[in-house]
């Protein structure tokens, strides 16, 4: 659909579209269709993260190279911390997945990357090292971020996605969303019954503009987690009966808070309110 069109379209309707719209690209980039994989001016030009969050790329490479080979390590936690705040595969692969812990090696593997002029962070969450006492972003990953995991680790009732969240959210450098991309990782890293996996996720900042556009309110408008577990909730439902069941079987709670997320970015690009950060590169 052009997006002449689309800008004509209520809230829940444009989101439905976002949803649909994306999984088909990527269907079709999977597939290695040409372009165009839409009549959409913005879908097809620039790169939004998936409905499913873990079949985007990062997530997908993380699975296969250190979870899955990994499974229910008894450094999960470490890992899952260490791969969303770093979040590239690059970085990652010169790490290793840490079956010790090896703060120094790390830091001169860091370092060297450093030195090269290749990036170590992807930017696709924001890492600020606010109130650090570290040289650097990496070092602060290492050493306050992580290192305080390893001192004093955390109680995870890993029958409950929520409670793994607020578990970690008392340590330093860790806000609600960064806990729950960790915990979502998790999941997928450690065994447990992650029973309100899909009833449950963490509010973002990109999610509850995402939420506010949705419910016509101002984008800025507050907030909280409880309300925003309450429309999730009737978000999700309606999802169910008005998408086609190959889609929302698939997704869980953190993927409809990822869907918001990506749906604020998209309405914001639509309305010309901002700008979309990356374009598709031309090779699939």
């Amino acid at each position: 659909m052009k997006i002449s069109k689309v800008i004509k379209l209520p809230a829940q309707q444009r989101l439905l579209y976002w949803i649909k719209e994306r999984e088909s690209i990527r269907q079709a980039r999977k597939k290695k269709l040409p372009r165009p994989w839409t009549d959409d001016e913005i879908l097809n030009e620039f790169r939004f993260c998936n409905v499913r969050r873990m079949d985007d790329k990062v997530s997908k490479w993380i699975l296969k190279h250190w979870y899955k080979p990994n499974y229910n390590h008894k450094n999960a936690l470490i890992a899952c911390i260490i791969a969303r705040h770093f979040n590239k595969p690059s970085t990652l692969e010169a790490l290793g997945f840490p079956t010790t812990w090896q703060p120094r090696k790390y830091k001169r593997v860091l370092a060297s990357i450093a030195a090269s002029d290749v990036p170590i962070f992807n930017g696709a969450y924001i890492i600020t090292g606010k109130n650090s006492n570290s040289p650097n972003k990496y070092s602060t990953v290492i050493d306050e971020t992580t290192q305080q995991f390893i001192d004093d680790p955390p109680e995870l009732n890993t029958d409950s996605m929520e409670d793994c969240v607020n578990a970690l959210l008392p340590y330093t450098h860790i806000g609600t969303f960064m806990a729950g991309q960790i915990i979502s990782d998790l999941r997928w890293a450690m065994k447990g019954k992650w029973k309100d996996a899909k009833t449950w996720a963490p509010i973002g900042p990109g999610s509850r503009r995402g939420m506010n556009r949705l419910l016509g309110r101002k984008v800025d408008a507050g907030l909280n987690q409880e309300q925003f577990i309450t429309e999730l909730e009737t978000m999700m439902g309606d999802c169910s009966i008005l998408l086609d069941s190959k889609i929302s079987k698939r997704l869980e709670a953190i993927d409809y808070q990822n869907c918001l997320c990506e749906f604020d970015k998209y309405t914001r690009v639509l309305l010309g309110e901002g700008r979309a950060k990356q374009k598709y590169k031309e090779a699939v």
